[in-house]
């Protein structure tokens, strides 16, 4: 069953329709889905599926002949890649005729660049009087970003179409595990981040806990070994960047304290942070509406995130085959503290995209500062801002096993005031495990309660 990119399909449609030569981009990191999207687009259509090897030229221009001696029916043997497309243009002269070259970034990197140069090539002197439609894919983020969309690239400008394909949000990782329950729900996003391959592996007809024991929690499974694959996909220095990570996940969240937990200079850090946020494994959290000097270093990538709180921890328990023992004991207890920072994304995400709003949105994020009058650092959750007003929502979030108490409506007001008393404020808040009855009957035109039943009830 597909699931989700509407936008990306109608998207590719228009261009498809366009009947005039098209040249899409669709990148994205390991596992979110792209070869997917590609194929379910392509689906009834006419197209040459090139899927590129991490092998040598020779071995890839064997495999594109192939591929195009199936599609004319007539066995073809080229012996440059040139030749190979040109004969593709020609085939797409009159008709339009779909190319699609999986995992460039395998060929392209093979011969310094020559397949970029040759497409530029034969797209400026023949491709644009055809009715071909090109797409280039490839999940090394860094090198679609520099080498093909990069203004150094042969191939910069001419794309028609570039797609940077995102991981799914809450709600559509939910339709992979529709026998959950909206809790359980949300963990698995909190597990997966939203990455098709991943949430595939999900079965709803058992519990999280018989999921994550055979899918993480063993030295044989594929998301045991997967954090590892996606840094070499983009990095040498794996062992740097598990490190920065490591110590990044242990609560170290400015460039001086990551630095002397991970053991690097502090002058060498900055790029190497820089290359992990330009990749969407780390960002730089920034107090709503501060400046980003007073932000911190933080795991963006939700399954790099749980991978980090919970596998190095246990990594002897996993190794030794023993988390089915322990699970109860070391993993059970802390799923709720891991969740509580998850909660908060997915209302971010509930917030811009499915809420009813008392005003059309600006901006949304997480507010925190040290209060002189209070003498200590406060939170706000969720602060989501007015684009034509003084107003704001103050959101509180808990991922907790207890309901939420009045006394958290007085926090708030107090906090709000703290972050910017000239504001008109609503106070909303999200529980897991519902609200106390007090706080109930406050609830009323600025004071609204969600359950996670509630935030989940927009699944179609």
């Amino acid at each position: 069953m597909f699931i989700g990119r509407e936008n990306e399909l109608k998207r590719l449609e228009k261009m498809d329709n366009s009947g005039k030569f098209e040249f899409a981009i669709i990148y994205g990191r390991r596992r979110v889905g792209k070869t997917t999207l590609i194929s379910h687009f392509i689906d009834g259509r006419k197209a040459i599926f090139f899927a590129c090897q991490n092998a040598s030229k020779e071995d890839n221009l064997v495999e594109l002949s192939s591929q195009i001696s199936s599609f004319t029916g007539y066995s073809l043997n080229f012996t440059s890649f040139i030749d190979a497309v040109r004969t593709i243009i020609k085939l797409a002269e009159k008709e339009r005729l779909i190319f699609v070259m999986d995992e460039f970034p395998y060929l392209a990197k093979r011969d310094d660049n020559a397949a970029s140069s040759a497409l530029q090539n034969l797209i400026d002197n023949e491709g644009k009087k055809s009715k071909l439609f090109l797409i280039l894919c490839g999940s090394s983020l860094s090198f679609m970003e520099d080498s093909v969309l990069g203004k150094e690239s042969p191939l910069y400008g001419r794309a028609t179409g570039v797609f940077r394909l995102q991981p799914f949000d809450y709600l559509d990782s939910a339709k992979f595990v529709p026998s959950y329950c909206s809790s359980d729900k949300a963990l698995v996003y909190g597990i997966t981040g939203g990455i098709p391959r991943y949430l595939e592996l999900f079965d709803d007809s058992v519990s999280v806990k018989e999921n994550l024991l055979f899918n993480l929690f063993d030295s044989n499974s594929v998301l045991f070994n997967e954090r590892e694959s996606c840094l070499k996909e983009e990095f040498k220095e794996v062992a740097t960047y598990n490190s920065i990570l490591s110590a990044i996940a242990s609560g170290c969240t400015k460039l001086t304290h990551i630095a002397d937990r991970a053991d690097i200079q502090v002058g060498s850090l900055p790029k190497y942070l820089s290359n992990l946020a330009e990749v969407g494994i780390i960002d730089k959290l920034v107090p709503l509406g501060e400046k980003e000097s007073k932000g911190i270093w933080r795991i963006s990538d939700l399954f790099f995130r749980f991978y980090f709180f919970f596998v190095p921890r246990n990594y002897s328990t996993i190794i030794s085959s023993r988390m089915g023992k322990s699970y109860d004991l070391v993993v059970e207890p802390l799923l709720n503290d891991y969740m509580g920072k998850v909660f908060e994304e997915i209302v971010k995400q509930y917030i811009e995209k499915y809420a009813s709003l008392p005003f059309p949105l600006q901006e949304i994020g997480t507010w925190w500062g040290g209060s002189r009058r209070l003498k200590k650092e406060i939170e706000i959750d969720v602060v989501a801002s007015s684009a034509v007003s003084r107003e704001k929502i103050a959101a509180s979030v808990k991922f907790r096993e207890k309901v939420l108490p009045l006394s958290e409506l007085d926090l708030m007001r107090e906090y709000s005031l703290e972050m910017d008393g000239s504001c008109e404020y609503h106070y909303w808040f999200f529980s897991k495990s519902g609200f106390s009855e007090d706080l109930r009957r406050m609830e009323g035109e600025k004071i609204h309660l969600f359950s996670i039943d509630d935030i989940y009830s927009h699944l179609s």
